[in-house]
């Protein structure tokens, strides 16, 4: 079963037809969110679908934004921190996954990649946090780290982060785009952001090539990959 129809509900949607685990991959797709209906939305579809689940292994996916010190106390981070404390003590089977900034392609306005693409296709101006960080995964790798839990009960009744090894700052992530579309940028470095890491990375769940995953080389082939 797949709850939900987005970007990373459709790369799961082979579980559709799974009776022995449920995709929760429905909710508040817009970190800065302020309104309380939406999260008030994902908590009772969330409910609902643990009452159904039954001894279904329940796969949620929260947010590697929690490890974010300039998102503590937003209400998406309290939403999803919440959300992680109810699936764990009601579900019989689950999976937390706290994913970093996943990459689909064009769609969700509100994932940096895009509001980058969108403002250099567009020729606007905008701002850059001098010294954030953000990381970013390919939706392919998020799937296959997330079926490897699925399929390794070990993996089950805990969170797992899945995380490129790399993080990279908004600056190099907008000269990558600079890069693939020949397209100069318009923007302003501000002194904002400030940059975090994670415990655990996806060479923890999956074995991989470290060159594969070098900012450079992994960005522009998100870019070839996803925004022709």
């Amino acid at each position: 079963m797949v709850i939900g129809s987005g970007m990373i509900a459709q790369r799961f949607s082979d579980y559709h037809a799974n009776d022995n685990v449920v995709i929760f991959a429905s909710g508040v797709s817009n970190s800065k969110e302020t309104r309380s209906e939406p999260y008030a939305r994902e908590r009772q579809l969330v409910e609902t679908t643990l009452a159904q689940a039954g001894e279904r292994l329940f796969v949620y996916f929260s947010t590697g934004s929690i490890n974010d010190p300039t998102e503590q106390g937003s209400a998406y981070v309290a939403h999803k921190l919440a959300m992680e404390e109810l699936i764990s003590s009601r579900a019989i089977h689950y999976l937390i996954v706290r994913a970093s900034n996943v990459v689909g392609g064009p769609g969700n306005p509100h994932t940096i990649l895009n509001y980058f693409w969108e403002r250099i296709q567009q020729d606007e101006p905008f701002t850059i946090w001098q010294y954030a960080t953000r990381n970013l995964i390919d939706l392919d790798d998020l799937y296959e780290a997330v079926t490897h839990c699925i399929t390794n009960p070990a993996r089950w009744n805990q969170l797992v982060v899945i995380a490129n090894p790399y993080s990279v700052s908004p600056l190099q992530i907008v000269e990558a785009i600079e890069m693939h579309t020949n397209r100069k940028a318009r923007y302003e470095l501000i002194a904002k952001g400030l940059p975090f890491s994670f415990d655990t990375y996806i060479h923890d769940l999956i074995p991989i090539n470290d060159a594969d995953w070098q900012p450079h080389p992994y960005l522009l082939r998100l870019l070839r990959k996803y925004y022709l």
